[in-house]
């Protein structure tokens, strides 16, 4: 038996030595992690506690900038226009993603060619992305208005961007075409991973093609929708550049977003200890959402 376990110790020491090795390996990734995310990620909530203008002595003033977040009508709006921008792009981009995903699995020519078109406006850099478009939604020679204009339709032309019943639908658009692709990339490579032996089978069963997305395709992508949606809503919430670039909030507040607000008060108004505060906000809203999101897609799955 003593010469057994010596022998078999020899393993076991070497299985203890890999693990190490791996922790090694990862520790480089770890210290980034833990410096640029997680210390920052604290120090910001540290801020929240102070009334600093980022420059000199910082006065503690406890709970006072939250106290004031939730009594700051702009919050409210900045918060309304999130939500309202969020349910206009992610149901759509989704949509349109599956859509271009399903039409693609079917096509075999050119796929490839499709894809990179599809996916193509997602690369492309958003200042680009949101040039272009204000130059489609220009009021006087813009693409948008000419076309309704040479359709007869001149009572629809207006100045979108503008226009505050308008403009954040108008970023919105502009948002859906930049990320449909991504969605569409997303679900295309989780179709690739379903057997086709069900399809042939439903194919012999006489289920056409809208039954077959209905009672396989769809079901079978529900950890891909659960995925998606908590990445779109985490898209949402960061989604700056594009507005700034448009409309820098306006007219008046009227696509003003979380971000552009958070970045009205922190660079421009030098609000750092209440900008902190609306960023916790932020954190524990993209955080509780993610929560919930994944206990509902566990019971799914039960």
């Amino acid at each position: 038996m003593r010469k057994w376990n010596k022998r078999s110790a020899k393993p076991v020491k070497k299985r203890k030595r890999n693990r190490f090795t791996g922790f090694f390996f990862t520790l480089p990734l770890l210290l980034f992690v833990g410096v640029f995310t997680f210390f920052g990620i604290f120090y910001n909530v540290y801020i929240g506690f102070f009334e600093w203008t980022g420059i000199g002595s910082k006065t503690f003033i406890g709970l006072d900038n939250y106290i004031q977040l939730f009594q700051d009508s702009a919050f409210y709006k900045a918060l309304g226009n999130t939500v309202y921008f969020l349910l206009l792009t992610l149901p759509a981009s989704m949509a349109i993603g599956l859509l271009m995903a399903v039409l693609l699995n079917g096509v075999w020519a050119l796929d490839g060619m499709f894809k990179s078109i599809f996916f193509l406006p997602h690369v492309i850099a958003v200042v680009t992305i949101g040039t272009t478009f204000s130059g489609i939604y220009e009021p006087n020679f813009g693409l948008l208005n000419t076309l309704l204009r040479a359709a007869g339709l001149n009572d629809w032309a207006h100045s979108w961007l503008s226009d505050p019943a308008t403009s954040l639908s108008a970023i919105a658009a502009a948002y859906i075409f930049a990320n449909a692709g991504f969605y569409m990339l997303i679900y295309y490579t989780s179709m690739l991973n379903m057997e086709q032996e069900i399809f042939e089978a439903a194919k012999i069963d006489g289920a056409g093609v809208v039954r077959q997305f209905r009672h396989i395709i769809f079901p079978m992508l529900t950890g891909t929708h659960v995925t998606l949606m908590i990445l779109g809503i985490i898209f949402a919430l960061k989604v700056f550049d594009l507005v700034w670039i448009m409309t820098e909030g306006g007219p008046g507040d009227a696509t003003e977003l979380l971000s552009t607000f958070l970045f009205r008060e922190s660079l421009l108004k030098y609000h750092t200890g209440y900008s902190s505060a609306i960023s916790v906000i932020l954190l524990l809203i993209a955080f509780g959402y993610t929560v919930v999101q994944l206990r509902v897609y566990n019971k799914i799955r039960r």
